[in-house]
């Protein structure tokens, strides 16, 4: 069975980019965490989603993954189901290469990495966060490549009042699996610090589905009174052992999602990983209407993995270090009559890639191939907004962005397991791809809003993607691959009365050249042109005093609308997705949150003819019951409470037909905590 890169060199190099430094302004001893999204949603352009502390406190979920799937246009998809490690969070549907087309941020910084490797939402525990806010269909002006389905970013937890202030958590639960989490943060007024570090163990749901996984971060900043000078330092290691799928193949009369839905069949293989970072700089009000923000970060990151592959091994070693240099200005400034703001500012990352690739772990002092690729990414940006009257907003924003590449193979061909292959020619290229953004918010009336956005975005093709081997020649090569773009259009409403709100709207996006892995040539392409459109609707009301409810639904169409498979859906893609989710206080010190969960069914990874039968849909009901006693939070969660034996990611045989291996999510579970805060 031949398997889309993006889940061998996902399963090998997959890592998460290690957190980086978020920029705050203050004038005043109280930190205010800012970042270059605007996180009020209430004026944004598009379709905006701030998910507070208080609402992830609440929620129902166990993981950042699925807080993040309760939102509308929102899937994430697990290969290993367990505490969040290598899921996929998908926005608006793009399947296999959904971590390329999705920017995850941490304090206004990217995580994505120039490689497949997926974001490790394992290394993001919820309780160190303060906010998420989700953009869909925008963020490319103000963060470049990859913003094509939206931009989430996490702001995490700071000192941000007077004095010292912390928590410590500790949890227990099913499979084995505990964690201890603890954060401290204090601010004098002159110098403020917050420091948190978390470690969790679990044996997994599967065989060979252990977790050890531990985190460390800390943040230093000096206090001005026109500014701030601050420093992060972070470290974070990962043991993860991978099950990989279960095999159905009914003319062979084998169906191991049936008989051994909890077995393996590679109980060798395995993906450790281990990171590094620190990143400085300061911000400075040159006047009360122009700051001035210079920072510079450096991370490194480690991956070592294993795959059996039917006989054929494979060992990986990669190094992938990155430096940043971000500078930028935030103007407050009339535009004509009219209040506006605009942040210009410059992105250079400069990432250099070496990866040893070999059979085993003991003959990888000799690799087969020894990749060196070099990246080299530069933009220059610009986004204004203007408050055109008291109901009016309008959003214009640019940027140009630059990525050079250089590429080379060294294979020994008297390295074990080295006889068959070959060097891969050097590469060197140079795309250059202009973004934008329009958008504009009309107050129609007290209760109602109409937001319209237009934009342009772009990915350009990971290191993983352009190293592969021909399929016909047998010859290994770096593939130039033109970069993808994107026309974005979005028209939605925005309803407010009293304790009730909705949202809904609806986009269309094109794509050209769309980078993808075609399962008939086994070799990356840029597709012909395809495209993304659909409904997205959110309401939330507060029924009484102690009841909350939230709704959100999607429909959501992939297809491709030319070449071969015109009219078919993309792979991996659910139609329909939908969640309910209640808040339930039932006295003042104990409260139940749940939420019930729909995911529709989805062709298989490599079924671009749509010829096979569908992922089935599935159903999760989670529930959580909460006592908090002054200081001291008791919690009991039930995940999955209906026990549904389901799976999100499966992938079908080219060459067997009703074969397919698929990747069983944990049934029914259960996990407690015990929290202290301290003031």
């Amino acid at each position: 069975m031949k398997h889309c890169p993006s889940l061998v060199t996902g399963l090998l190099l997959c890592a998460h980019g290690s957190p980086v430094l978020a920029t705050s302004t203050q004038t005043d001893p109280i930190i205010v965490t800012a970042t270059r999204l605007d996180s009020a949603d209430s004026t944004a352009t598009n379709h905006t989603t701030i998910i507070s502390a208080a609402e992830i406190r609440q929620s129902s979920a166990a993981t950042l993954p699925e807080l993040l799937s309760q939102q509308a246009g929102i899937n994430s998809r697990s290969l290993f189901g367990n505490n969040a490690a290598r899921v996929t969070v998908d926005i608006r549907g793009f399947g296999a290469t959904a971590t390329q087309n999705t920017l995850l941020l941490l304090d206004g910084r990217r995580l994505n990495d120039v490689d497949l490797s997926a974001v490790d939402y394992a290394a993001l525990p919820l309780n160190n966060i303060e906010r998420i806010e989700i953009t869909r269909g925008t963020g490319a002006v103000l963060y470049g490549d990859g913003a094509v389905g939206g931009t989430i970013n996490i702001i995490t937890k700071q000192s941000d009042r007077m004095g010292s202030t912390g928590y410590i958590e500790g949890t227990y639960g099913a499979y084995d699996s505990g964690s201890l989490q603890t954060a401290l943060s204090h601010n004098d007024g002159q110098i403020a610090f917050n420091l948190a570090a978390s470690a969790l163990t679990s044996d997994g749901y599967r065989d060979n589905n252990q977790i050890d996984q531990k985190n460390i971060q800390g943040t230093l900043r000096l206090l001005q009174d026109n500014g701030e000078v601050y420093i992060r330092l972070g470290a974070d290691e990962q043991d993860l052992r991978t099950p990989g799928g279960r095999s159905v193949n009914p003319s062979a009369g084998l169906n191991e999602l049936t008989d051994d839905r909890r077995g393996t069949n590679n109980p060798n293989d395995f993906a450790n990983q281990d990171g590094r970072y620190i990143s400085a700089g300061v911000s400075h009000y040159l006047n009360d209407k122009l700051e001035l923000i210079l920072d510079t970060g450096y991370r490194k990151k480690n991956q070592q993995a294993f795959l059996e592959q039917g006989g054929f091994p494979q060992y990986i070693d990669t190094d992938l270090s990155t430096w940043s240099l971000t500078p930028r200005l935030n103007i407050s400034h009339a535009f004509g009559d009219h209040n506006a703001s605009t942040q210009v500012g410059i992105d250079y990352y400069d990432s250099n890639y070496n990866s040893y690739r070999g059979q085993t772990k003991d003959t990888i002092n000799q690799p087969i191939h020894t990749l060196d690729v070099g990246q080299q990414s530069t933009a220059m940006y610009a986004r204004n907004t203007t408050q055109l009257s008291d109901h009016s907003t309008l959003t214009l924003g640019a940027r140009r962005q630059s990525v050079d590449l250089s590429a080379s193979d060294n294979f020994d061909a008297t390295a074990p397991g080295g006889s068959f292959g070959s060097e891969a020619a050097d590469l060197n290229t140079r795309e250059r791809e202009n973004m934008y953004e329009a958008g504009l918010r009309q107050q129609l009336s007290q209760t109602t809003a109409l937001f319209v956005t237009l934009g342009r975005s772009a990915r350009f093709g990971s290191i993983d993607e352009i190293f592969e081997l021909d399929p016909n020649t047998y010859v290994q090569l770096f593939s130039a691959l033109n970069p993808q773009t994107a026309r974005n259009t979005e028209v939605g409403f925005d309803y407010t009365s009293g304790g009730f709100r909705a949202v809904t709207s609806l986009y269309h996006m094109r794509l050209e050249d769309e980078i993808y892995f075609d399962p008939t040539s086994f070799t990356n392409i840029n597709l012909d042109p395809t495209r993304r459109y659909g409904l997205e609707a959110s309401a939330s009301t507060q029924l009484s005093q102690t009841i909350h409810i939230t709704t959100n639904l999607a429909y959501t169409r992939a297809e491709f609308r030319e070449g071969t498979f015109k009219g078919n859906d993309i792979p991996l893609v659910p139609r329909y997705t939908a969640s309910l989710s209640g808040l339930w206080d039932i006295n003042p010190t104990l409260e139940m949150a749940a939420s019930l969960n729909y995911i529709g069914d989805k062709y298989f990874d490599n079924d671009q003819a749509n010829a096979a039968k569908k992922i089935p849909a599935y159903e999760t009901l989670d529930i959580k019951l909460t006592n908090t006693q002054g200081p001291w939070r008791i919690s009991a969660a039930i995940n999955n409470a209906l026990g549904k034996k389901a799976f999100d990611y499966g992938v079908i045989s080219t060459f067997t037909p009703g074969k397919y291996n698929a990747y069983p999510l944990p049934e029914r579970s259960w996990i407690v905590s015990l929290t202290y805060d301290f003031d």
